[in-house]
């Protein structure tokens, strides 16, 4: 077992050796057809050798994958397209007629060789990296209720990852809501983006960890929990940074971009505070009769750090609908749903809801739905984003009575699919983050009378739409990718707008 461990662990570099001999021997055919030199022999050895080089770089990649710390479907593509490099490599050697198209298909299965192998390491974004959306202002806020300010300090800890507060609101007289520091969102996701994902996400499980999702990232890797709330000496999280760049168990390892002390700080603080993946922001109710302070939490998604926010003003629908009970879904149809990678999660051990999410659906299909439809009340999150979903799809959702978040985000939806959504009547929260829908898909939306959020980054809607929007419904709050507070009225009760 060391043996092949150590032999796959050489992959990285026995694989540079059939990289180079076989674009030498490709050069020298050049070389030979424009210069009308002979130079046989050269490249008749540069491709033995070459495709010999590539044999030890195949097979110390398949000892490499048995780790399961890649993903499957990458190692599929990176694996068939080495071993047809090393058959056109040795073909090219044995059939010289017709060395000359043989080596150039080498080369260029090489090519996408190289380019998978690389989306392995690096994520498959890393060649042509994704355009990332502008980050929101930084807001300092009033709490006039407990008579000081309350801003946000992560940016004494780091001036590159500011914090940011999002909008909300309420309508009901003499309310004041005020967001808390959000220290995950805003400061800690950004660290595991740009110095951990590469390794440890969905492309890429180093130790059989996770840090792309709260659930694996509570989940821990190989050697068990990483993150004990409350307590950072306890939590390998961290503890594992401070350790020297030069220690095996020392994240991120050496070679990588490594984080600050700032970075580091910001992770330890995060931790001692209750390591915390929700937002809290305090609402006070001021009635002539009573008063009373109420916590609210609004979740994130990890891997869509901006989309993803719960709020509740008026009535908590998603908390009523779990505290009934219900039945457990057949395994069988969980092991359905799981071999077409739509990933099924509960909300806790003894809840029997779901939470239903597409991300890993990579060969989309319309049947897909009618198999999440089995579910049926069960399902109370459903995440389609960037999946090529049309409106019929977005009918049959109507029979999921209990759905309260539905993300369609960078979906082809067109406003008739809001005409089917205004059938949920549980619907909270509405992702249509870069999708068609215009203003007159937000009067589909006024029919939907438990709306608290909607997601509008990037659509054709209006601001005059938007305005009718919230005429219809007083309490639903509209996030646009920036952030807006009102100036504080010190003549009432403050509200955040």
């Amino acid at each position: 077992m060391f043996l092949t461990d150590f032999f796959g662990r050489l992959h990285p570099l026995l694989v540079h050796l059939p990289i180079g001999i076989l674009l030498f021997a490709f050069a020298l055919i050049l070389f030979q057809r424009f210069q009308k030199v002979e130079v046989e022999v050269a490249i008749s050895f540069a491709l033995l050798l070459g495709s010999i080089s590539a044999v030890f770089a195949s097979a110390a990649g398949w000892f490499l994958a048995q780790s399961g710390e890649y993903d499957a479907d990458l190692v599929f593509q990176h694996q068939w397209m080495g071993i047809g490099t090393t058959i056109f490599s040795f073909a090219a050697y044995f059939f010289k007629r017709i060395r000359d198209i043989l080596t150039t298909v080498s080369v260029c299965a090489l090519t996408l060789t190289g380019h998978f192998g690389g989306n392995l390491t690096h994520g498959e974004d890393y060649l042509f990296p994704k355009k990332k959306s502008a980050p929101l202002q930084t807001v300092a806020i009033k709490d006039t209720f407990q008579q000081a300010d309350s801003k946000v300090s992560l940016a004494a800890l780091s001036s590159s990852n500011k914090p940011n507060t999002i909008q909300t609101q309420s309508n009901v007289p003499n309310n004041k809501i005020v967001t808390l520091p959000f220290i995950f969102r805003d400061a800690v996701l950004p660290i595991l983006e740009k110095k951990c994902f590469s390794c440890h996400s969905v492309t890429k499980k180093k130790g059989g960890l996770r840090l792309d999702t709260e659930e694996y990232i509570l989940l821990g890797g190989k050697n068990g929990a990483i993150l004990t709330a409350g307590n950072p000496e306890n939590s390998s999280l961290y503890l594992y940074m401070l350790l020297p760049e030069d220690d095996d168990n020392h994240m991120p390892p050496k070679g990588k971009p490594q984080l600050t002390p700032q970075e580091i700080a910001i992770f330890h603080q995060w931790i001692n505070q209750g390591a915390s993946f929700r937002e809290e922001m305090k609402v006070f109710l001021d009635h002539q009769e009573e008063k009373k302070e109420v916590i609210e939490t609004k979740s994130v998604n990890v891997s869509s750090p901006k989309t993803s926010v719960t709020t509740s003003f008026v009535q908590d629908v998603e908390g009523n609908i779990l505290k009934n009970k219900m039945e457990a879904v057949p395994p069988s149809l969980l092991n359905q749903l799981k071999q077409q990678n739509i990933i099924v999660s509960n909300f806790g051990t003894n809840s029997n809801y779901l939470m239903v999410n597409f991300v890993n659906v990579k060969d989309y299909r319309s049947t897909l739905i009618d198999d999440v439809l089995k579910l049926g009340d069960k399902v109370v999150r459903l995440r389609l984003s960037q999946q090529p979903i049309n409106d019929s799809d977005i009918k049959k959702l109507s029979g999921l009575k209990n759905i309260t978040r539905l993300n369609l985000e960078k979906t082809p939806i067109t406003d008739l699919a809001l005409n089917y959504v205004k059938n949920l009547p549980n619907l909270e929260q509405i992702n249509l983050y870069g999708t068609n829908i215009t203003d007159n898909g937000l009067l589909e939306l006024a029919n939907c009378a438990q709306l608290k959020v909607v997601f509008l980054w990037q659509t054709k809607t209006s601001a005059k739409g938007i305005e009718q929007l919230k005429r219809s419904l007083p309490n639903v709050q509209v996030e646009m990718g920036g952030v807006q507070f009102a100036k504080p009225d010190t003549a009432k009760t403050k509200n955040l707008d």
